[in-house]
This record gives structure tokens, sequence and C-alpha cells, in this order.
């Protein structure tokens, strides 16, 4: 019977030792994200999830990290199948000795992933240019055929629309705060054009949804989850919320570019778009593309620049630059939509 109840630094330090896992691995490399640590091994990648509470997740039990795990493998495998391996428990025997899926009672639970090696992810590629365009084509294809087959999400008359209303009112009242220090003249520019997109533009996402182009994503389709080695993949889904997930299949591809963009890469937009329309059928307006891009935009600038009300990341200089350089490339496809309109 496990007497001693095991803290989250005692878990981390069992973890960070080659010995916990099986197989040969000379050293263990530790990525800390904002809800899970990440062991890097050699052959393979074990992620804990943090014992965290936000908005749309609340994993401070046992059994909620469980739940947690199950979902990300299940859903990660509809575009990773060979990297998502399962779910894997930390458990302790009567000696109090942690050990990974050995006998005694469970103490957390690790998703089990290959590991990919990082000239293989998108924005390693572009980052030192080794972007090639058949490795394009393939991941490209991958994601089409995934759009695909996922099935329609009905929307019912103005509610895809109130819904990006919504998003980008709250967008806005974040951005705004005074503790952010961004430049407010063109935040509002930014928000005020799109809700004057949306509005001057209603019957495009009324078709959009319609002709059923509102689907069960990835939800966070970034260059360092596209992995565009010799067999292309795609992963870390967004796994804690389905709603967040539905989107415009336009919307999703946006974010992509924007990323993309953002790293000094248009060549991924070319081909991921062209072979997404020749897949699917679906000819995406430039304006909706742009739109989206400038949503994403304002979107990213506030999830980044929020690090520095944490007192873990409240000194480092490089959230409100990135969160600037957000909206700097937001400017840009303010400018676009503007001259569509």
């Amino acid at each position: 019977m496990v007497t001693h109840e095991f803290t989250m630094d005692e878990k981390l330090a069992f973890l960070r030792q080659p010995g916990a896992y099986p197989g040969k691995t000379d050293r263990v490399q530790v990525i800390e994200t904002h809800m899970s640590w990440v062991f890097l091994t050699a052959a393979f990648a074990y992620k804990l999830k943090k014992p965290v509470k936000y908005r749309l997740l609340d994993l401070r039990i046992l059994d909620a990290r469980f739940r947690n795990c199950r979902e990300e493998v299940l859903l990660n495998k509809r575009l990773a199948p060979d990297i998502y391996l399962g779910i894997i428990p930390l458990v302790a025997d009567d000696r109090n000795t942690l050990s990974l899926e050995g006998k005694g009672q469970i103490v957390d639970w690790l998703v089990r992933m290959k590991r990919i090696a990082a000239g293989q992810l998108l924005d390693q590629a572009i980052k030192y240019k080794t972007v090639r365009d058949a490795q394009l084509k393939k991941a490209a294809l991958l994601l089409a055929t995934f759009y695909k087959t996922q099935p329609a999400i009905p929307q019912g008359t103005g509610l895809y629309r109130s819904r990006l209303r919504a998003d980008i009112q709250a967008i806005h009242r974040q951005l705004i705060q005074p503790r952010y220090h961004l430049p407010l003249q063109e935040v509002n520019q930014y928000t005020t054009s799109l809700q004057s997109f949306l509005t001057a533009n209603a019957g495009l996402f009324e078709d959009r949804a319609i002709k059923g182009h509102i689907r069960e994503l990835h939800g966070d389709l970034r260059p360092e989850h596209i992995c565009i080695g010799p067999h292309p993949a795609i992963i870390d889904c967004l796994e804690f919320s389905r709603m967040l997930r539905i989107q415009d299949t336009a919307d999703e591809l946006a974010f992509l570019f924007m990323e993309c963009e953002l790293l000094g890469n248009d060549s991924v937009e070319k081909i991921f778009l062209s072979t997404y329309e020749t897949t699917t059928g679906d000819r995406i307006p430039t304006g909706l593309l742009s739109f989206y891009k400038l949503k994403r935009c304002c979107l990213r600038a506030y999830l980044t620049v929020r690090h520095i009300i944490e007192p873990k990341y409240r000194n480092e200089p490089k959230w409100l630059a990135k969160a600037n350089a957000y909206l700097r490339l937001a400017g840009l496809y303010r400018q676009q939509l503007d001259d569509g309109n």
C-alpha cells in the first residue's frame, strides 16, 4: 500500500532520470509548456499533464488528467496515427518507489509518442531554409484529405457570424487593457475592420456554413505541429475543447499561413491552398483569408502578451515583442482587407 502522496516535484525528478524509461537512453531532455512537461528520450516523447485549471480546462485531479491524455491520443491519431502510441501510468509500489508501467498504485498518466526529429518540423525547416515543395505537398494532401472526410457541423442562421462577432469583441476587450501596453489606435482599427467585413459580407459567411465548410478540425494548426519528414504527420491538436476545434476550414488554413508568413515563408500558403482547393473543390475567396488572418493575428497577439502578467514570465521582454510583431503583420492584412472591400 502506498503511504506517500507524491508531489509534482517528486514526479518530475523521477522522470528526468534516464533510468526511468524502458530501452536505452543516455539523457532526458525536458520541455515545459503551459499545460505539460514533455520528456524526450532517444526514441520517444512522454507528456505529463500539469495539474492546472483554466477557463476551459481543469486538470487538478488524476481522473481528469487521465481523460485528457486519452482524448489527446484518440484525436491525434486522426492525423498522426504512427506517432501517438498510447497512454501509460506512472505508478508507485508499496515501498513508495515510482516506475513507468510497473505494478502498484497509479499516481499519474503520461502520453507516449514517437520522437520526431526537430528538423522534420515545419517551423524548423522554415528557419533553416530546408523546406522542399515535395514535402509540403505530401503534408498538404494529408491535411486536405482529412478536411474532406470530416463531417460538416450544422450551423443555424447567423449562428456562425454571431460567434465570430463575439470572438472579435472579446479579443478587442483584452488587447486594449492598459497593462499590456499595446498600440490602442491600431488595435481599434483592426477590430473595426474585422467587424465591418463581417457585416458587409454576411452572405459569404452564411454560404460557408450552408455549404458545410464548418467542421471539427485540428484546432491549433501551427508550423511547429506539422511534420514534413518522409511520413508526414500533424500533431498536437487542441484536445481540451471540441467547441474550439469547430472552425471554418478557411480559418484554420489562414492561421497556418499567417504563422508561416510571420516566420518569413509564403510558399506554404501556395502549396497548401492549391492542394486544398484541388482536393476539396472549395475555392476560398482571398478577402476571407485576409479576414481570418487578421483575426488570428489579433488573437495570437493577446495569447502572447498575456504572458507578461504571469510571475514566471513577467520579466521576459520577448512576449511583448512578439505580440507587437503579430500586430505589425495584422496591419498588412487589414490593408488587404480594406482594399478588397
